[in-house]
């Protein structure tokens, strides 16, 4: 009898450590999730070519009929609307985009979410998956594990963890990242590019900030950038549209 309930007691404790954590962690990811700034609330406006809707997911959605389309998991504790500029801009040039919020705001809990996107609209022939900083790496585990899903890949500031090895995987991708003086700003990325396929495309921008690939204010420990918000945004853009352009070959996207 006593040792029942010594068992009894030992589970109780268990589930309640595990329901404060859980409590904590949603606490903490609400209170130092970096909120989406004035250049991303107003691209979250829907405009003549694209219609933006917020029902869960954030669609971007061309007016034109479109077989492409992208997928995209934010980074790390920001709020997933700080990313509207680039891809509202992706989605006038005729690809659906999706952005995927993501629990706790950190895209490690679920990086399997484009399954579901891909299942929900069946008429999107190829689809392209993107990933700002942690949301590059879990789109990276994505690509690793879904390699016939995803015609692209594309990681903003990021690159993919040990456990993504996609150095062996054909599957066309893209780098874009900031840089300072033609150095990269982010650490230990030119020792992990042997992570990525060979044929990766490499879009470096110089003078770019970590945070200006979205638009959520200064980050802690980021570079002061050089170049402004928009001059970024355009840049990340071009970058996006010709790797797309590319994969889907001439006049491909509607």
């Amino acid at each position: 009898m006593k040792l029942k309930k010594i068992l009894k007691y030992t589970i109780i404790t268990m589930l309640a450590l595990v329901l404060v954590s859980i409590l904590g962690l949603f606490i903490w990811s609400k209170t130092g999730t970096y909120p989406a700034g004035p250049v991303a609330t107003n691209a979250l406006e829907s405009s003549q070519s694209v219609y933006v809707s917020q029902d869960g997911w954030i669609v971007f959605s061309p007016a034109r009929e479109t077989k492409a389309g992208l997928i995209f998991y934010p980074g790390g504790l920001v709020e997933p609307q700080a990313y509207a500029p680039v891809l509202h801009r992706i989605a006038q040039e005729g690809v659906l985009v999706v952005i995927i919020p993501m629990p706790f705001n950190l895209a490690i809990f679920d990086t399997g979410a484009a399954n579901d996107v891909i299942a929900y609209y069946p008429s999107i022939e190829t689809w392209f998956l993107a990933g700002h900083s942690l949301g590059g790496a879990a789109a990276s585990i994505f690509a690793d594990n879904n390699p016939s899903a995803i015609a692209g890949l594309a990681l903003w500031d990021s690159y993919p963890p040990d456990s993504a090895d996609l150095s062996d995987n054909d599957i066309p991708a893209i780098s874009i990242f900031g840089t300072t003086n033609g150095v990269p700003n982010t650490d230990n990325f030119e020792q992990k590019q042997n992570l990525l396929p060979d044929t990766t495309t490499f879009g470096p921008i110089e003078g770019a900030s970590h945070a200006q690939f979205g638009d959520y204010g200064p980050q802690k420990g980021d570079v002061t950038p050089s170049i402004s918000l928009a001059q970024q945004h355009d840049r990340v853009s071009e970058f996006m549209l010709g790797f797309i352009s590319r994969v889907l070959g001439p006049s491909k996207t509607g």
